[in-house]
């Protein structure tokens, strides 16, 4: 449904508002064809030419884990994963290698995901022949109705979902699990979260899978939605063919309910859960109440009532975003929401991220600001802001949804369908949102959030790092006592009013373009203005109302050393929380509230850039943001102070975590130990300040080269115009984009790059890495053929460590070219395992390795991946981001125009002995890559899945 939600929420109950024709219904987006075969399965349909030749279509079954009974916690997503493991048209083994003959990638263009009320169904499909709808729909059918559900395959399948149980496993995992079951106490909504109960899962008998897939996957639970370039009637007869054939094989039950009954179930009184765990650093505070749950929105009114909603929600989130701008809040970060509980409640929430120590003062401040915009309301000024914020985004979708992908588009329609609610156009939801704007009230936004917000009745959760030594947990008496004086507090009523600046106080004189060259065939024009900034451009209406734009130049942490090493991470933060000498960033915020334009940035290994992205319309202001920031830069003292806070508490969770010491373990070897490709240290932080970063910034701003890249719905002569008023406008460039050449050396010893680590954690996951040093990023040929290895090796190990060996639930082969020190490449597979299997699966990727630079590709093999990647260029060719990914450094990385006129066509040029003997060059064993990380608490455990953590996160409740 095309509604612009900040936050899911539904029509209240018994809340007074203007009269509005209440029962006026909701209109359906009239592109699409709707209907509903005789047996009850409904479609969707719609012809979409972005991209032109291809067609997406996915199975929205109307049912999740909130339908499972107490035997079958989990099996609604088991059930997902059998659907690929055999079914009456493609027996087990067969679809996924079908799949992927015809150019489609296994995740990529063939997928699934369950959740508590709904199975979704995706595939995107790789031409829009009839032959290839058939084949969808065959599959789909399949799913419906013709699954094998062999106990052999669910026996199979049992690992890898619990190795999916084991890859989301974490700090973040195990207190989210236990605070909705404190939160939700003996309620089905708790119980049944989706992944499920791992010993039931390792149990599950077939008559289990029988009964779920019997009850609940019925003609009436399935909706069938297609977008592509069809012709819906043809869909429509298709439909008929493969799915009106479909019958209920067992009685229908009454859907699962979370079992909220909310002022009863939990009870309607303050309450506390406070819950710690060894591996959380940070502090998360959060007050949530439970209100009577909506019904889907269906009607005007439901709209409107949404909306204004949105609009008090979206106020409040800004205020406590702008005290963390200047430096008042004792919180990272902040927000409040409206959130649904599968309509059986309604959630309005705060939520709060700091320093454990400062627990008590977050959960003031928030409760303060929504004290104080129950009490006082908001100003016409923050209403304002509001609505422009609102209009500005729906009058852009209206220009972008002529463009929108089919993926995008199926996407909505199946969220719409899942919540039960019409589909509505662009055009419907921005004249629906004018007639609202045009009479609602800072009255009206203040009631409907007070509604929501103003109760005694909060449960106030608080999430902790396990306590050290001689420290104790605030009890629930503290947090309940916290909260009360917290609400006794007099709030003033709010004073922010709209403001009238201008990102600068004059505009620059500009520059001229000194030269230009027209490359007719790949229609790509490259200009040099007068200051010797460099800009390439090409116009695309591939996506309407949409200009990418880029501003690269050399710098970064290359040149960093052990005295100033985070200098470029500090550097970065202008350009995340972008404010001048003359506008704090708040108000540089407000004056882009409207605009649909945004402005970013980073300074990485070896670049400086800044983007800026957005509609051509409020392109120029986006230019005028990031003059300011080139010219008149200021990094706000805040912005620095939150940066610092967030990374110490960054680099002490990297400690608890594999990943942060797989990246140790890289450092150390591939980079030889180099200080500028280490992880950043707590010292190296402390030593950096505010000044740091600017000075920092400012030096590689000044006058290094600057190339730049306009790709979009914009004209040459336009776009050079904008880059030539505020860019050429710049000091003059240098012309040295080799200026940082003489950094890209490391001093390394020769490999293999062997080493494990382990570390103290209570997370049964090890992580295992295997593979080789790659080409560099120059070595255009090398990379491309390596790209298709890597794709050959991807499918090999979904096969068998996946498949057959189930020592995964995940994992892909991925080339890495070396861009910033030569002879730093990679080919290599990295996936999360059982600690029991780390080095087993680090052995066995670097053994799939070797045995293709021994033997490389069948022919099927080749052709599959040959196939594959065409169909992925085909599509992503047509993009204007890969255009602007190609232009946006390419005279920094020394490419030519001339490496892409043989796309995609060079990848059928490439032999199966071109790839063996490549692979061969870089699969050698002083090139070889193998580390792993094993959690220290388990070392010696059995493999288990469900291994005990080492201590137990605490959890108390009143």
């Amino acid at each position: 449904m095309l509604i612009r939600r900040l936050f899911v929420a539904f029509l209240a109950v018994g809340v007074w508002l203007p009269a509005v024709a209440s029962a006026e219904q909701l209109p359906r987006d009239p592109n699409n064809t709707y209907g509903k075969l005789d047996n009850g399965v409904k479609y969707i349909v719609r012809k979409n030419q972005n991209p032109p030749g291809r067609v997406t279509l996915y199975l929205h079954v109307k049912t999740g884990a909130l339908n499972e009974t107490d035997q079958q916690n989990g099996l609604a997503h088991f059930l997902e994963h059998l659907a690929f493991n055999g079914s009456k048209h493609y027996p087990p083994g067969t679809l996924v290698p079908h799949l992927n003959k015809l150019g489609m990638q296994f995740g990529a263009d063939t997928n699934a995901h369950t959740n508590q009320h709904e199975t979704v169904y995706k595939l995107n499909m790789p031409d829009n022949k009839p032959e290839t709808v058939a084949d969808a729909l065959t599959i789909f059918a399949d799913y419906a109705g013709g699954l094998l559900l062999n106990a052999d395959e669910i026996d199979k399948e049992r690992k890898v979902i619990l190795e999916e149980s084991r890859a989301r496993k974490s700090a973040q995992e195990r207190l989210q699990k236990q605070w909705r079951r404190l939160m939700f106490p003996d309620m089905k909504v708790s119980r049944h979260d989706v992944i499920g109960d791992e010993s039931q899962i390792a149990a599950f008998p077939k008559a289990e899978f029988d009964d779920y897939w019997n009850t609940w996957y019925r003609p009436e639970n399935l909706t069938l939605i297609v977008v592509g370039d069809i012709e819906p009637s043809d869909i429509e007869k298709a439909a008929r063919k493969h799915l009106g054939e479909l019958a209920p094989r067992g009685p229908a039950r009454k859907p699962g309910k979370t079992g909220i009954e909310p002022g009863k179930n939990p009870p309607d009184k303050p309450r506390a859960i406070v819950l710690s765990d060894p591996e959380q650093v940070m502090a998360q505070v959060q007050m949530l109440c439970i209100r009577p749950g909506r019904k889907p929105m269906t009607t005007f009114a439901d709209f409107r009532f949404n909306e204004i909603e949105n609009m008090g929600t979206w106020i409040v989130s800004r205020r406590l975003r702008e005290m963390v701008n200047a430096g008042t809040a004792k919180f990272r970060g902040a927000g409040v929401s409206v959130g649904s509980m599968e309509h059986d409640a309604i959630t309005p929430r705060a939520l709060a991220m700091g320093e454990p120590a400062d627990w008590n003062a977050m959960l003031e401040q928030v409760i303060v600001e929504i004290h104080r915009a129950c009490e006082h309301g908001f100003t016409k000024g923050e209403l304002e802001l509001a609505q422009k914020e609102l209009l500005a985004n729906a009058r852009r979708a209206v220009q972008t949804e002529k463009t929108l992908s089919a993926s995008a588009l199926v996407n909505r329609f199946s969220s719409a369908v899942g919540q039960d609610e019409p589909i509505l156009s662009a055009a419907q939801n921005l004249e629906l949102l004018e007639r609202i704007l045009k009479d609602v009230s800072v009255d009206e936004v203040q009631m409907v959030f007070s509604e929501n917000y103003k109760t005694p009745n909060y449960s106030y959760s608080l999430m902790m790092p396990e306590p050290k030594d001689g420290e104790a947990l605030p009890s629930e008496k503290d947090v309940l006592a916290a909260a009360a004086e917290a609400w006794s507090r007099k709030v003033e009523p709010p004073t922010k009013s709209a403001g009238n600046e201008q990102l600068l106080s004059k505009l620059p004189a500009g520059g001229d373009v000194a030269e230009k060259r027209v490359d007719a065939q790949l229609e790509i024009t490259t200009a040099k203005l007068s200051n010797g900034v460099i800009v390439h451009h090409r116009f695309m209406d591939y996506k309407k109302d949409s200009v990418l734009v880029s501003l690269t130049m050399p710098g970064g942490s290359i040149e960093e050393t052990d005295e100033n090493r985070g200098a470029s991470e500090v550097a970065s933060i202008i350009l995340n929380r972008p404010a001048t000498s003359r506008l704090s960033s708040t108000q540089i915020t407000d004056i882009l509230t409207g605009k649909n334009v945004n402005v970013r940035g980073g300074v990485g290994s070896d670049t400086l850039t800044i983007s800026i992205t957005g509609s051509p319309a409020d392109l120029e202001t986006g230019f005028q943001l990031a003059y300011a920031l080139l010219t008149d830069a200021k990094l706000e003292q805040a912005a620095y102070d939150n940066w610092y806070m967030s990374r110490l508490r960054q680099i002490e969770q990297m400690e608890k975590t594999p990943q942060g010491h797989m990246t140790k373990l890289m450092a150390r070897t591939v980079y030889g130990a180099d200080v500028r490709f280490t992880p950043l240290t707590a010292e190296q932080v402390e030593k950096m300040k505010p000044d740091t970063g600017l000075k920092w910034f400012q030096r590689i701003v000044a006058t290094r080269p600057m190339e730049v890249a306009v790709v979009g719905e914009i004209q040459a002569d336009a776009a050079l115009a904008l880059c030539a008023k505020y860019l050429g406008a710049l000091p003059q460039r240098s012309a040295g984009f080799d200026c940082l050449d003489k950094l890209r050396k490391i001093e390394r010893g020769s490999g293999p790059y062997k080493a494990d680590a382990v570390f103290e954690s209570v997370t049964p996951k090890a992580t295992a890495l295997g593979g080789f040093l790659g080409c560099d990023d120059a070595n255009v040929a090398d990379r491309r053929k390596l790209q298709l290895v890597s794709r050959i090796l991807s499918d090999r190990m979904v096969k068998r460590i996946r498949e057959e060996e189930q020592l995964v639930y995940s994992i892909g082969c991925s080339s890495q070219a070396a861009q910033v020190i030569p002879d730093t490449g990679m080919i290599i597979a990295i996936a999360p395992t059982d600690p029991q299997n780390g080095a087993k699966l680090a052995d066995t990727v670097i053994e799939m390795m070797r045995a293709f630079a021994k033997d490389g590709p069948t022919p099927e093999e080749l052709a599959t991946a040959k196939k594959q990647t065409a169909t992925r260029l085909e599509t992503t060719m047509k993009e204007p981001s890969w255009w602007h990914n190609q232009l946006g450094d390419m005279i920094y990385r020394k490419h030519e125009l001339d490496e892409l006129r043989d796309l995609p066509r060079v990848f059928e040029t490439f032999t199966a002995k071109d790839l063996q003997t490549t692979a061969a060059k870089y699969m050698t064993d002083e090139r070889m890559i193998r580390f792993v990380v094993t959690p220290e608490s388990l070392k010696g455990a059995p493999a288990d899945n469900a291994a005990p953590a080492k201590k137990k996160p605490a959890a108390t409740a009143g």
